[in-house]
């Protein structure tokens, strides 16, 4: 017998031994059963403790099979319960509560997100466990489970109901920081001095932290009176009330004024710029945008220099952890009252009562029925086992609900608020308890190179690299120059290249095109082709062992090295950006546009499997010196570019959906007439995507030949002069994100949220609270179908 064979015999015969088959059902064991549902709750807990998953279509459906899995094995496994045996044993009755607790438990991520149907199903498990528990039991048993089922029961209909009340209480609390923020540079004179006065002062803000709620809730009481307002006025005096102000007022060489660097005082400003920034969300108005003390906050006080711009990533990423908990995570509805002391001393409950389990469990073998037939071997273990597992979730939560932002947030106003808290004794316990606490970005980026990932027939995927200092400054100082220059945020072409009047004049054609994602192409294809022509080392390797990554980084010169880092890397990202359609243009048209330019890049450039990025820009060479018949004929005659071979089948498809979708509106007579119609125009005005790009013919006018002949000016433009090059490239590409950072919608940056965080969403909240909010209209909506996908892969 072979090793595979003898090794299945192995496994098979101890499996055996371990679970014996129901001789009353025909099937496995409840026991076998039980094990199996506990380890793909546990498997559910861990995935959607990494998570969450939805910006992963893959991770999400995988996500959601394990969830149905969950229900349907439970029941199941309930169910067997009952048919097995001639009573219901110890056993049984124990499995069941703790599977139904466990099935509740494991859920890390938003409560009742999908449906109400949910709260139902869990409901409907916990009554048929009880139906389990009337039958007869010995005492020391009886009553933990009884108080098991009834705490677990008692947390599903609560957190239902916490999580609409949560939901009421955050729309309540934005349309009323809407409102405050309309009158709140008016309020008292450090309001107005902010805007006159050159020194900058954070006690000038008079952003509400926390306290609004309370304040809301007591003005609610107060309409029942006859002198009760209508309208809610909210004073920043109020002592209910937590705003930047009263935080930055904290005397020197306390717990916030010992920090030097207001690492403590950083995270209560995410927490009220995070208030901020979720109006965007729900398309409620941003009276600050044009305000001059608004600008200033990012650009005085966020975007310092100390430490490389540490600060500016160190609130981003706090105030989108905030978000990310706000639409994807339970963290919000459990802290939308407070902290939630009440469901933490519930868990507390359920670790003492599960944890007593493990004694009396021992006791039942002894009491097991000899005349049934069912034999559980490992009936003890198994049940320690199911017990440990919801002992340490059930302390994870715990510890979740104590080592959080939120919780971070809530003591720091508790310590403005109560003098008693004000002593060194609680001074230190916090400064433990906030150490444990942490929240940083990676700063890492994506990168993708559409030269190397289709010019050869090994695809590659996009790979990460760390965002270099030297990128990171090109960022910020081309951000903080729209301090002075606001209009910079369109025009970032001129801005790069408008000192060579000459090459401007070239370089028009190929910057008028129609929308964002032809102009990241062409420039990256064109930025690629700069890579590859001044240096003879990126020629020499081959294409089948590259990876997406930066080609010439290390024999870059010192003067050459941050210019050069900051274009490739961007112009990389920003083609990433375009596989994620987080770009201002439509979701549909960018897949479609990026799909048809990847194909016509590996008809132009792949020449042999062991080719060298040499023969691609030799390709490439000669695909830019050719010259193309549209051009001829439209620019010869009213001086416009001519549209890509791209933009011509994308727009015949349009027609040819807009004729398709008219044309259902007519009688079935005329529908075999339609069709054809509709079949001779595919045929004769679409081209074959296959026989268009087979030849040197098909490139003609393609967004590929652009960025070909836009590289090939480039580089005859600046010749030897590589720095001149790679610095107005550099300028191009952090001005040209910047702008794709503040143009794109709101919603679209809030699919985003639900995984680790982007580069350009950093941006986006940063230019957002400068007053930048971008020229779309209800961005707040997601109208295209390609991106209520990715907003919800499962729905």
């Amino acid at each position: 017998m072979s090793s595979a064979g003898v090794a299945e015999t192995s496994i098979l015969s101890t499996m055996k031994r371990l679970f014996r088959m129901d001789s009353v059902t025909g099937v496995a064991s409840v026991e076998l059963w039980v094990l199996m549902t506990t380890l793909l709750l546990v498997m559910r807990f861990l995935l959607d403790c990494f998570g969450p998953w939805h910006a992963d279509r893959a991770m999400a459906s995988t996500v959601q099979v394990i969830e149905m899995l969950n229900y349907s094995m439970v029941h199941y496994s309930i169910g067997l319960m009952q048919l097995s045996a001639k009573k219901v044993n110890d056993y049984f009755q124990v499995w069941a509560v703790l599977l139904v607790t466990l099935q509740y438990s494991v859920k890390v991520g938003r409560l009742y997100r999908r449906s109400k149907q949910t709260p139902l199903l869990d409901l409907i498990s916990s009554f048929w466990v009880a139906s389990l528990l009337r039958m007869q039991t010995f005492s020391l048993l009886r009553i933990p489970l009884w108080l098991i089922w009834a705490l677990n029961a008692f947390r599903i209909i609560s957190h239902f109901f916490s999580s609409e009340r949560a939901a009421t209480i955050n729309q309540e609390n934005t349309r009323l920081v809407s409102d405050y923020m309309r009158y709140e540079h008016t309020l008292g004179l450090s309001g107005d001095a902010a805007d006159s006065d050159d020194a900058f002062r954070m006690q000038s803000y008079k952003y509400l932290v926390s306290g609004e709620d309370l304040v809301l809730h007591d003005a609610q009481q107060e309409r029942r009176t006859e002198s009760a307002q209508y309208k809610i006025r909210l004073d920043p005096n109020n002592n209910k009330l937590v705003t930047i102000e009263k935080i930055w007022n904290v005397d020197t060489g306390r717990l916030l004024g010992g920090d030097t660097e207001n690492r403590l005082k950083d995270v209560c400003l995410s927490f009220a710029l995070c208030k901020l920034l979720r109006r965007r969300f729900y398309n409620l108005p941003i009276h600050e945008a044009s305000l001059r003390k608004t600008k200033r906050l990012v650009f005085d006080y966020i975007l310092q220099e100390k430490n490389n711009y540490e600060r500016a990533f160190r609130i981003t990423k706090v105030e989108l952890s905030f978000l990310q908990d706000l639409l994807y995570s339970k963290h919000a509805a459990m802290f939308a009252g407070g902290f939630p002391v009440f469901s933490m001393l519930m868990s507390l409950v359920l670790v003492a009562a599960t944890g007593y389990l493990a004694y009396p469990v021992h006791y039942i073998p002894e009491r097991m029925d000899q005349a049934d037939e069912n034999i559980i071997t490992h009936g003890v273990t198994v049940t320690r086992v199911i017990v440990g597992l919801i002992i340490v979730k059930e302390l994870l939560e715990v510890y979740q609900y104590i080592f959080s932002q939120w919780t971070k947030v809530l003591l720091i106003c508790k310590y403005i608020k109560h003098q008693c808290m004000q002593n060194r004794m609680v001074e230190a316990a916090m400064r433990i308890m906030f150490w444990f606490v942490r929240c940083k970005w990676d700063q890492k980026i994506f990168q993708y190179n559409l030269l190397i990932s289709y010019s050869h027939i090994r695809k590659k995927l996009p790979r990460t690299i760390k965002l270099e200092s030297e990128v990171k400054t090109a960022i910020f100082e081309s951000f903080k120059g729209l301090q002075q220059h606001p209009e910079r945020l369109e025009t970032y072409f001129s801005n790069a290249f408008g000192s060579n009047k000459a090459l401007m004049q070239q370089l028009t054609l190929e910057n008028e095109l129609e929308a964002d994602t032809h102009r990241i192409l062409v420039w990256h294809i064109a930025t690629c082709f700069c890579e590859i022509h001044y240096s003879d080392q990126v020629k020499e390797l081959g294409v089948f062992l590259l990876g997406n990554n930066l080609l010439d980084k290390e024999s870059k010169t010192a003067e050459v090295r941050p210019h050069y880092l900051t274009a490739v890397s961007l112009s990389n990202y920003c083609a990433y950006l375009l596989t994620k359609a987080l770009v201002p243009d439509n979701g549909f048209v960018v897949t479609k546009v990026f799909n048809a330019v990847r194909k016509e890049t590996f008809c132009a450039t792949y020449c042999s499997f062991f080719q060298s990025m040499g023969d691609v820009y030799n390709k490439l060479l000669k695909i830019a010196t050719e010259v193309s018949r549209a051009s001829e004929e439209v620019v010869g005659a009213e001086g416009e570019a001519p549209e890509s071979s791209v933009l011509v089948e994308e727009k015949i498809k349009m027609e040819t959906n807009e004729e398709d979708h008219e044309g259902d509106t007519n009688e079935e007579d005329h529908e075999g007439d339609h069709n054809d119609f509709n079949n001779s125009k595919a045929n004769d005005q679409i081209p074959d995507r296959e026989d268009d790009i087979s030849g040197d013919d098909g490139i003609h006018n393609s967004i590929t030949q652009m960025g070909a002949r836009l590289g090939k000016q480039l580089t005859e433009a600046y010749g030897d002069d590589k720095v001149h090059l790679w610095r107005d490239l550099s300028v191009f590409w952090t001005g040209f994100l910047l702008h794709l950072a503040a143009s794109t919608r709101a919603s679209k940056h809030k699919i985003r949220l639900a995984g680790k965080g982007e580069l350009i969403t950093h941006l986006w909240v940063l230019l957002s609270h400068t007053g930048f909010l971008g020229n779309t209209m209800h961005g707040q909506t997601l109208l295209d179908p390609h991106d209520l996908d990715n907003a919800d892969p499962l729905r």
